[in-house]
């Protein structure tokens, strides 16, 4: 039986069993037909001929992306709230395009196929670790990670539509005799007060995962997160002091994780959701990563040793919290950990 293989110079090492079985062609044990081998290969040829423009179109997208970017650090610096949003629709957009693009490379079968919607989110909570933990389990066999990390559909865009949201991930496909299964992490849905309602009409199967982190730590963290982006003018002690005076003001509200988890809980049954220890998880993450297989009904699997290293956003603080605001913090913070451990029935220790 003939065998083509695509030109190296345009990195795609696929031979023609691969492509003439993505095309709907050849069995194994099929008698050759000289006919349809003629057409397959011009096929092919026509096929190879179309890469150089993409990948042409490839580095014209990234151009715009590095561009966008630049524009999108911009708006960070400034104040408007609605700018900043409109930078970050432009820039997912056309990070989807570069992804279609390099699908396209990838397979060399024209047209993308509409993508799936997830099997699974990672909701939240910033700052708790999610984008190492997303990344690890990206590595599974069986998953195949999303366009970006953080498409934030069910919070920011919305109004993008159903359509956009399945163009950030890939079609499912047959991976060792099983379905692959694919999702995403924005961290901020935990908070959002509709981004239950609102992923529980689009997906309403989905699993869910939360990390959840010491709040007080996680507090911090997210203050010093707001500083490095320039969204801070203020000290630490000088917004806390401000909370206090006011308890329902997000910064301390977003750490009390139960009011959030009971939200939730009036859209997905407790069955569909996973709650982790951040510090578990930071500590022995192929601890963590076993539980989480066994929810996502995924197969056993140990990732490289080097891959488990906690590569985690820790960040570096100029100065480690003050001891008296820490205590007050954990004060404030004590009976709202009650109530989550009563709600969980485990207790995190915090």
């Amino acid at each position: 039986m003939p065998s083509f293989r695509f030109n190296k110079a345009f990195d795609i090492a696929r031979d023609v069993k691969v492509f003439l079985n993505s095309e709907g062609g050849i069995t194994r044990g099929a008698i050759a037909n000289t006919e349809q081998h003629e057409d397959q290969a011009e096929s092919l040829k026509n096929t190879q001929r179309r890469i150089p423009g993409q990948r042409k179109r490839l580095r014209k997208k990234r151009q715009e992306l590095s561009h966008i970017k630049r524009e999108l650090r911009a708006a960070k610096r400034g104040e408007g709230k609605s700018e900043q949003i409109e930078q970050v629709k432009r820039t997912k957009k056309k990070k989807q395009e570069l992804f279609w693009l390099k699908n396209k490379l990838r397979v060399a079968k024209g047209e993308p196929e509409t993508g799936a919607l997830p099997d699974f989110v990672v909701i939240g909570a910033p700052k708790c670790g999610t984008t190492f933990f997303y990344h690890l389990l990206s590595k599974h066999p069986q998953v195949v990670p999303a366009v970006f990390k953080e498409p934030h559909y069910f919070d920011l865009l919305f109004d993008e539509g159903t359509e956009w949201y399945r163009r950030c991930f890939l079609p499912s496909r047959q991976e060792n005799g099983r379905r692959t299964i694919t999702g995403e992490g924005t961290p901020g849905y935990l908070f959002h007060p509709r981004a239950a309602e609102r992923m529980a009409e689009i997906i309403p199967r989905a699993r869910l995962i939360a990390l959840l982190r010491n709040p007080v730590d996680r507090t911090y963290s997210a203050y010093h997160h707001g500083a490095r982006n320039r969204q801070r003018t203020r000290t630490f002690e000088e917004i806390v002091e401000a909370c206090f005076d006011d308890p329902h003001r997000k910064f301390l509200s977003q750490s009390i994780y139960v009011d959030h988890l009971v939200r939730w809980s009036r859209f997905f049954d407790r069955e569909q959701m996973l709650v982790l220890k951040s510090e578990d998880f930071f500590e022995h993450p192929q601890g963590s990563l076993k539980l989480v297989l066994d929810f996502l009904d995924l197969p056993s699997w140990e990732p490289e040793a080097s891959k488990l290293s906690d590569k985690r956003n820790a960040g570096k603080y100029e100065r480690t919290m003050d001891p008296a605001v820490r205590r007050r913090l954990e004060e404030y913070f004590e009976p709202h950990n009650r109530r989550l451990y009563e709600y969980l029935g485990e207790d995190f220790g915090w």
